[in-house]
């Protein structure tokens, strides 16, 4: 496998907020480090996190840090079975594999990249998701639908929200409308 390394930039929808991520990915999988600038109903917040995937694009390792504010750090196994930062078992994560982070539309790739699927192919799955601004973890039914070779469709089971994703040919979100979009 060739190595690759890249720099990407988001803003929110409005502009009013903005990430910058950085993605290592090699044979030993994938490192991840965001810095994200975003509005919420409570104000204005800064948010750091970094993600370690495997090379199957199983999540392993999140960290997330809202400045002077809460931290999170979760570990999994990568099927689906879940611990804090203190080797306590999560147990209402049981049978999450990807991770979903309010902040960032770096975390649709997980499953994108995952799944490997064939256009016109729909696949639920269940994950770990981080709101903002409080870090709480909470399991989530999403499905996602290859509609073409670069653009699939999610959906959130629970919540009913649904967006079709425009995504690069690495699987990382160009447009996410009303949400996202990419600058670099």
């Amino acid at each position: 496998m060739t190595a690759w390394k890249q720099t990407i930039e988001w803003t929110d929808w409005n502009g009013g907020g903005l990430e910058r991520l950085s993605i290592l990915h090699n044979d030993e999988g994938v490192f991840a480090e965001g810095v994200v600038t975003g509005q919420f109903e409570a104000g204005k917040y800064d948010l750091t996190y970094r993600l370690v995937i495997d090379p199957h694009w199983r999540v392993r390792d999140v960290r997330v840090q809202i400045a002077n504010g809460p931290r999170l750090h979760i570990l999994s196994d990568g099927r689906g079975r879940w611990v804090d930062g203190n080797s306590s078992e999560i147990s209402d994560l049981a049978g999450c594999i990807d991770v979903d982070i309010a902040a960032t539309p770096f975390t649709n790739t997980l499953p994108i990249r995952r799944l490997e699927q064939k256009t016109g192919v729909a696949e639920d799955i269940n994950a770990a998701y981080v709101s903002l601004p409080d870090l709480i973890v909470e399991p989530v039914k999403q499905r996602y639908t290859k509609l073409a070779e670069n653009r699939f469709l999610y959906e959130s089971l629970s919540t009913g929200f649904s967006a079709e994703l425009e995504v690069d040919d690495d699987g990382i979100v160009l447009d996410y409308p009303g949400v996202f979009r990419r600058l670099s």
